[in-house]
């Protein structure tokens, strides 16, 4: 009786660490994360140094603010989508867009356009910004395991070669 009881013990932990490994991204990526970015290409758009990440909400609404050492580098809110797996920008309701003042401007009246995706165990987040016909598109990909997030961050400017880092962070309480 002991070998099967800790036979079941054993395949409930494996069963539940699984679990865990394969948690919805978005709920998985929930909280804050930090860590230390170390070499990266010249061209990255972060200096080295203390990286910050938040995420906010859960598998239907939620937020994304990355931060490294030079103040932040992406922030964008988002909502589930009429597809599955793609997430764009909460929208206004009510007398604010029946008067035409709602947040439904987009990258051609110099407002950001933000949207994500799930990606199997990732979540990927994209912001796009025009200014005065120059294009800067961010790009975001968050891949959780367990107290650790893998981080990816590409940066493409309009006339610029990509900028991009990597970075493993740790959940932090703070």
């Amino acid at each position: 009786m002991t070998g099967t009881r800790t036979a079941s013990l054993v395949f409930l932990i494996a069963l539940l660490t699984a679990g865990a490994a394969f948690a919805e991204p978005i709920v998985a990526s929930r909280g804050r994360w930090s860590g230390m970015v170390g070499e990266q290409p010249a061209a990255s758009p972060l200096r080295a140094g203390a990286l910050q990440l938040r995420v906010d909400g859960g598998a239907e609404r939620f937020t994304v603010n990355l931060a490294g050492a030079g103040g932040e580098l992406f922030a964008g809110e988002f909502r589930a989508g009429e597809r599955k797996d793609v997430f764009g920008a909460p929208t206004s309701k009510g007398l604010m867009t029946r008067l035409g003042l709602g947040t439904e401007a987009g990258p051609a009246e110099g407002k950001p356009l933000a949207w994500a995706r799930r990606a199997g165990e990732e979540l990927v987040v994209y912001r796009l910004d025009l200014r005065n016909g120059a294009h800067r598109l961010d790009r975001l990909a968050l891949a959780p395991a367990g107290d650790r997030i893998a981080v990816t961050f590409e940066r493409r400017e309009h006339d610029r070669a990509p900028a991009r880092f990597s970075a493993t962070l740790e959940r932090s309480a703070r």
